[in-house]
């Protein structure tokens, strides 16, 4: 019982790697590029779909993008560097899925892959959104498969980075990486903003990252923030219904026949590329694959330019499509 605790207490300060305290900044900012020169500002706003209010960002214009964290998460995991270098080109909208961040999560149901999919589709229709390119990350990547063997004509391409694409052996994928060293067994230094609770929180962040270092100024701004209850339950409640959704999903993988572009890390220690990234590849008849050399699982913040790279693929496949 007590090793369960530690976990459970373990995973509340790596939920603070995702959900993070930089919302002022977030809201009607304006950015400017390398050459000083203003683009898009990102817009926060909200939509109510099954009585659910669930919160976005959005920036740009153009053809849709649609961006989904993993677990856990939230729309900031897409704004060290992607929203902007997109925008310019791309109307993005980054979506927080339910009961994470600000978005509301139902209660007294299941709220599994599946039924995010139905949410997402319903919150995307609402928006005007149509044939959007999806962008999915770790848990949303799974979101992401769901949403297009839905709604396998309202999609026009996805990116799957570092997904989770395949059942696991039980333990949630975050779990198994905070149950290593240097995670210290001694419960009360979990609770608190002690100088060994950030040790330990850098540490898992460490792992996250590796093997690129872990970005000092990300650290102080996860390590300032706590994590409610919410967003604990929701982030437990997101991991144990995962492997059953995808042994579902998986068996359906060769359906899908849009573009597909999946981005692993070579390093990644949260999500097994061999098991999920390689196998999913060969699963679907349109993906490519980009292994990015000495990277780990936190792609969106260490490889933002990685998803234009993605859509350059997408953009090339389409055209030989139509030709």
């Amino acid at each position: 019982m007590k090793h369960k605790v530690i976990l459970l207490l373990s995973a509340l300060l790596l939920l603070n790697v995702q959900c993070k305290s930089n919302r002022a900044q977030t809201s009607n900012r304006l950015m400017r590029n390398e050459a000083g020169v203003q683009t898009f500002s990102i817009k926060e706003k909200y939509v109510t779909v099954d009585k659910l209010r669930m919160r976005y960002v959005e920036s740009g214009t153009g053809r849709a993008l649609v961006m989904i964290h993993g677990n856990a998460g939230s729309i900031e995991d897409f704004e060290f560097g992607a929203i902007k270098s997109l925008s310019s080109d791309y109307r993005v909208i980054a979506v927080e899925r339910p009961g994470h961040g600000k978005s509301d999560r139902p209660s007294g149901r299941t709220v599994d892959v599946e039924y995010q999919a139905r949410l997402l589709h319903q919150a995307l229709s609402s928006l005007n959104v149509a044939q959007p390119v999806l962008v999915g990350h770790s848990w949303g990547a799974a979101l992401a498969l769901s949403y297009a063997l839905q709604y396998p004509t309202e999609v026009s391409a996805l990116i799957l980075i570092a997904p989770a694409a395949y059942p696991d052996n039980g333990e949630g994928r975050l779990l198994q990486a905070i149950n290593k060293p240097p995670v210290i067994g001694d419960v009360p230094l979990l609770l608190g903003r002690s100088f060994l609770g950030r040790h330990i929180l850098k540490g898992i962040l460490r792992r996250a990252f590796s093997p690129q270092p872990l970005p000092e100024k990300y650290f102080r701004l996860v390590a300032a923030s706590w994590l409610g209850h919410k967003q604990l339950k929701a982030y437990l409640d997101d991991e144990a219904s995962l492997n059953a959704s995808l042994r579902k999903l998986s068996k359906r993988y060769s359906e899908i026949n849009i573009p597909v572009v999946i981005l692993t890390g070579d390093h990644d220690q949260i999500v097994s590329p061999r098991d999920n990234a390689y196998r999913l590849k060969d699963s679907i008849a349109n993906a490519q694959l980009i292994e990015l050399k000495d990277t780990g699982h936190e792609i969106p913040q260490t490889h933002p330019e990685s998803i234009a790279n993605a859509l350059n693929l997408i953009d090339s496949s389409l055209a030989t499509n139509m030709h």
